[in-house]
């Protein structure tokens, strides 16, 4: 078996990034959190001593985080989280959003503190570096335009031998490559699966048919369909696994991991984490009690 691979330059794409991103309607204001002189004095002393933690993100996808029209409001489910753990461990943030793949080598060489993006912890990336689990993930599913010849709705297996792509680095092209197998397995062809460096690159090549699905959470599925002027439909992953997601941490910055753990379980027990997840309808996503590196140490049944 092989795949037809290919990652699409952002050249082809750069036109209309914004364009493709969902509008937010007015949402409450999550209450600001009083600094924790306790918590504090548990962050690596660069840390506390700069008073600032250094994050990296990849701004494109909700409903994790992005940015708005004026392409400088960044807003999201994780953006509510760090904002209110910074509140509590007394530290300003400086936020820089960069491609996914970056990611976790950035965190690794020392240019960030801490990741995030909706990153799910997995075992190999256990082995590069810690996870301070927040939220399991919220659910994904594929979607199409209703006008694409040959993909039936409710039927999964009619998306084998089309067209699809994801975001370079992250897990939706292993999903995908997944569901290839999936399709071959099942006596279909498999799918074409292509790469592109952004979200809101892989939905503009749907929208200008340069592939005939993709795979994204759930939410933003919603987002995009009340926020363009096109009928879309889903299909349900059938290989869909829950999964956890955290904030990426050098592997061996178990202090920052410790004092980060801390502060999220003190904004669960005021309650602004419940604010947070209701706020973005993740309360199925919650995660009581958080943790490290939840994949190997407190595993999925």
């Amino acid at each position: 078996m092989r795949f037809v691979s290919r990652i699409v330059s952002s050249a082809t794409v750069a036109v209309g990034l914004l364009a493709a991103l969902p509008a937010i309607a007015a949402q409450p204001e999550i209450p600001k959190q009083e600094a924790d002189p306790a918590l504090n004095a548990m962050l690596p002393d660069p840390i506390k001593e700069a008073g600032v933690l250094k994050l990296a993100t990849d701004a494109n996808y909700p409903p994790c985080q992005w940015y708005l029209e004026d392409g400088k409001t960044m807003v999201g489910y994780e953006v509510d989280i760090w904002d209110a753990l910074a509140q509590k461990l007394g530290v300003d943030l400086e936020v820089s959003s960069i491609d996914f793949g970056g990611l976790l080598p950035g965190v690794i060489g020392g240019r960030y503190d801490v990741a995030m993006e909706c990153i799910t912890d997995r075992v190999e990336r256990e082995e590069q570096v810690m996870f301070v689990n927040h939220s399991y993930d919220y659910g994904n599913a594929f979607f199409y335009l209703t006008s694409t010849e040959g993909i039936e709705s409710g039927d999964v297996l009619s998306l084998c031998g089309k067209r699809t792509a994801g975001q370079t680095g992250t897990d939706f092209v292993d999903k995908l490559e997944a569901f290839g197998r999936y399709c071959e397995e099942n006596g279909k062809p498999t799918v074409e699966v292509s790469q592109y460096p952004t979200g809101a690159a892989v939905l503009l090549a749907l929208f200008a048919g340069r592939i005939d699905f993709a795979l994204t959470e759930a939410s933003r599925v919603e987002e995009v369909r009340a926020n363009n002027p096109v009928d879309l439909g889903t299909i349900k992953n059938p290989l869909e696994k829950q999964s956890y997601l955290g904030i990426v941490v050098a592997k061996d910055n178990q202090q920052l991991a410790d004092a980060l753990l801390a502060a999220l379980v003190a904004i669960q027990d005021n309650g602004t984490y419940d604010l947070i997840m209701d706020k973005w309808n993740l309360g199925h996503a919650k995660l009581k009690p958080p943790g490290i590196n939840l994949t190997t140490t407190r595993p999925i049944n």
